[in-house]
């Protein structure tokens, strides 16, 4: 017990002193360690461990891959579509921002990266058509978010690699869900079209219109099933569809659609290079928090600790959401990710909980957590684009946070949408 408070102690100081999640991890593994009388010289090789993995390739081909695609044009193609076939309806362009993030997060496998390339275009758009600024910015945070649910996805690579569970299926998981998460927010757009009387300014797109958008974004729509479908076909592993991905956009970007010049794509390798950087310096302190968590005996403590408060996996499935809901909240999600499945998954096991629904309900937490303050990612860079107050963003986010919370229940306590296309 002592070692525990320790570990969890120290870390919980060096979040409130505002240092950085990702040290605060290695700092407090680092202080647990010569506490229980173990030398810290220990730690460089587990730091090489933990990184030294095949499947890690892919996080950041999947990241240039979403980049060189949101530099491309694909996402201006993409919105352009979905504007030109649902734009003119009732609260139109809502339903595109939710319907574009989706089809996006299909290539990005980010929510960040879906909000900055949907949001840049869509939120100056929608205000100039006279939709509010503050809940034009929560939507489009929030819309990017599917970029974390939808495959392929950063956050699932990450739960595959400490749970060992397959990728594919962790990818085919995300997929329903992802819809449902999308239409709970399409009919919050609906409830607030109709509140506020926001008409769209289209006028309705002709059929040859439609097919001609439709004909423009074609090779970005190819994208994703060229990927997943190699992917779920067998012809090849998560890591060469990365791979696949990255050649497929560069390929489109610079010949087809002619938008990735050289200077674009000194910004698309910069860009990739330092989101990659954070993500790995996060794995490997959270790699030896998680190591310290197992060879202490403490993530098997505090599992039988959990097991001493119910063993219905109903309501475990409820503390589950919770923990990870409030865990979304105070840190990302590779942390979390490290940090609690260690613990959470020899509880679900014990219940009887299926370890690929599992995977979806805590990404679909994590999902919603990169909306919630006081991390929020994906609120500050709505923010940034249209330009609103923090406080005003947030506001604005508590009704599609409660359509969200709506979806969750649904995938927690139904499993078939997560496990449908299981085999």
């Amino acid at each position: 017990m002592d070692t525990t408070i320790v570990l969890f102690g120290t870390l919980i100081i060096f979040i409130i002193l505002n240092i950085p999640i990702s040290v605060s991890l290695g700092l407090s593994s680092a202080i647990t360690l010569l506490f229980v009388g173990m030398p810290i010289t220990s730690i460089p090789s587990i730091l090489q461990a933990t990184v030294q993995k095949f499947s890690l390739l892919t996080i950041p081909l999947f990241v240039l891959a979403g980049v060189i695609m949101e530099k491309g044009g694909i996402s201006k193609r993409l919105i352009n579509m979905a504007n030109s076939i649902i734009g003119p309806i009732h609260g139109g362009l809502g339903y595109v921002a939710v319907i574009a993030a989706m089809f996006f997060a299909a290539i990005s496998g980010s929510g960040t990266a879906t909000v900055a390339a949907i949001g840049s275009i869509l939120i100056p758009s929608m205000v100039k058509q006279g939709y509010d600024a503050g809940y034009t910015s929560a939507l489009s945070a929030i819309s990017g978010s599917l970029g974390t649910v939808i495959p392929p996805s950063i956050t699932f690579l990450i739960y595959g690699m400490i749970t060992g569970e397959s990728i594919s299926n962790l990818f085919l998981s995300g997929i329903m869900p992802g819809i449902v998460f999308g239409l709970c927010l399409c009919i919050s757009v609906f409830i607030k079209s109709k509140k506020e009387n926001w008409k769209s300014d289209s006028q309705r797109s002709s059929l040859k219109s439609i097919f001609i958008s439709i004909k423009e974004s074609f090779w970005g729509l190819m994208s994703p099933v060229i990927v997943l479908g190699g992917i779920y076909s067998g012809i090849f592993t998560p890591t060469e569809a990365a791979s696949v991905a990255v050649i497929y956009s560069f390929i489109i970007s610079v010949f087809i659609y002619k938008e990735l010049n050289l200077e674009k794509l000194v910004e698309t390798l910069f860009d990739t290079a330092k989101t990659t950087g954070i993500i790995l310096l996060i794995i490997m302190n959270a790699g030896i928090f998680s190591w310290v968590l197992t060879q202490q005996s403490i993530a098997s403590s505090l599992t039988e600790m959990a097991l001493s408060i119910t063993h219905n996996k109903y309501v475990m499935l409820i503390i589950i959401n919770i923990i990870f809901l409030i865990a979304g909240c105070v840190m990302d999600n590779t942390s979390a990710m490290y940090i609690l499945v260690p613990i959470i998954m020899p509880v679900a096991k014990a219940l009887d909980i299926n370890m690929i629904h599992l995977g979806t309900i805590i990404v679909l937490n994590l999902s919603i957590g990169q909306v919630t303050p006081p991390v929020g990612p994906n609120l500050y860079v709505a923010a940034n684009i249209g330009k609103v107050k923090f406080e005003n963003i947030v506001k604005n986010m508590v009704p599609l946070i409660i359509m969200s919370l709506i979806a969750l229940l649904i995938i927690t306590y139904l499993p078939w949408f997560s496990l449908v296309f299981i085999k």
